[in-house]
């Protein structure tokens, strides 16, 4: 998704006023954003007829019928390409672990203001993996550092691996490392390759998971 293009929002929430408040929010800025499409479940998300890709998409935990939990994998293979950001009042490490290891790209804490929120798609949308502070530490004190995910891959690409990991836009990264971004998006594409996978999550997942933790 380039810098030039609006971002299609997809908001899954089902509390009405937090929803409205989002879509409102969001539209006062068309500039950036739109369309915007909002849900109150994931099934109804799901069940919608429209084809989308490259979207980005709030989504909540705690919802009727299937959680947001659960909704990733089916969200993600509904709409190719979507990045998904959690918006929610579960901040425990397991919740966080589950999450990341789905696919999503970023975690933030439902008291985050709407101004955060918007930052925080403004940087996925860059590249980076928004999480707030406080869900930070503890995905940091929860996960093990140190796996053998480092053996596969060579020093530049670990040096990619490592600007993803401390929430880097790519065009961040290319600056860290003095190289162009389309050399950053290259090394990207060939650690997914190497370590088959297709998401920020997923990797963030992979390095910081003790081996002996359970999926």
């Amino acid at each position: 998704m380039g810098l030039e293009e609006k971002i299609h929002l997809l908001i899954v929430e089902d509390d009405q006023a937090i929803r409205e408040s989002l879509v409102q929010y969001f539209l006062r800025d068309q500039a950036r954003f739109g369309p915007i499409e909002a849900f109150d479940s994931v099934e109804a998300l799901l069940e919608s007829p429209e084809t989308r890709k490259n979207c980005l998409l709030l989504l909540d935990i705690n919802l009727p019928g299937m959680s947001g939990l659960e909704g990733i994998v089916h969200i993600r293979k509904r709409v190719p390409g979507c990045e998904i950001i959690i918006v929610s009042v579960l901040t425990d490490s397991q919740s966080i672990f589950q999450a990341i290891c789905a696919g999503a790209s970023g975690y933030l804490d439902k008291e985050t203001p709407l101004k955060k929120i918007k930052e925080a798609l403004l940087t996925l949308q860059e590249g980076g993996s928004p999480i707030t502070p406080s869900i930070a530490r503890k995905v940091f004190d929860y996960f093990q550092s140190g796996n053998r995910v480092e053996e596969d891959l060579t020093p530049r690409e670990q040096d990619i691996v490592q600007g993803i990991l401390d929430g880097l836009s790519y065009k961040l990264i290319a600056d860290r490392l003095d190289v162009s971004l389309d050399t950053v998006r290259k090394y990207i594409r060939r650690v997914y390759r190497k370590l088959e996978i297709n998401s920020k999550g997923e990797l963030i997942a992979m390095y910081y998971r003790d081996p002996g933790t359970p999926l």
